[in-house]
This record gives structure tokens, sequence and C-alpha cells, in this order.
């Protein structure tokens, strides 16, 4: 779920932004606390919404990333000013080609066929 501050509700509302924001959906705060009556569901919530909305922004290169990426109080601007500066440099990536993973399939494999992603800028 997404999060964001109470002082910002009207203000993105007249914006026309996130309308179908709720205390439901949302990570809702004050200055100092959580305002959700239940709190977070993990002590991390933050950083585990961070990591995954950058795990979704890298995987709009278009191809499976190896490499290693770190960031400080990232977010989906700055991983998209990363990405496309990587991208528009041909001399900062290569294109390598890769055995394909061994493992066991298991129970947790059924729904998860997508093995790369089918959408993203061609990076040919």
């Amino acid at each position: 779920r997404t999060f964001g501050f109470m002082k910002d509700v009207s203000a993105l509302w007249s914006a026309g932004k996130a309308l179908g924001a709720g205390f439901e959906n949302t990570v809702v705060m004050s200055e100092s606390r959580v305002l959700n009556a239940e709190g977070l569901r993990f002590p991390d919530e933050f950083v585990r919404h961070k990591a995954l909305d950058a795990v979704g922004d890298l995987a709009l290169s278009g191809a499976p990333l190896l490499g290693l990426y770190r960031s400080m109080r990232g977010g989906h601007k700055l991983n998209h000013a990363v990405l496309t500066a990587l991208m528009s440099d041909p001399s900062a990536w290569t294109m390598v080609e890769a055995e394909p993973a061994r493992r066991i399939r298991g129970h947790a494999d059924v729904a998860t066929g997508l093995v790369a992603p089918a959408y993203g800028p061609d990076v040919s």
C-alpha cells in the first residue's frame, strides 16, 4: 500500500490525485505518527514499499538487469532518471547471454510463468 501525509490530502484531491486513497489502502501519517488504527503491517513497511517500487521501476528496462543498485531516499523519479541515464549511454551496459537458471520447480512457480517483462523500451 502507498503512504502519505494527512496534511497533503486536500491539495492532492483538489489536483485530482489520490482520489481512491483511504485508510484501507494507504498508510496515513501525521507529522509524528501513523494515523491508521491498525498501524503498520510490518515494522519495515516503508522500506519494503520503496524496495518493491525500485524493482518495478527497474523492470521497465525491458530486460533482466544483472548489477547492483543502491538508492538512498529514492523514489519513482530518481529510479526513472537512473534508468534513463543508464540506457542513454551504450558504453555503460552490455547485453549478455546467460545459462538458464537450474532450480527445482515447486508450488510457488504456478503463478510465476512470466520470465521477462512484456513492456519497456527497445534496448537492442
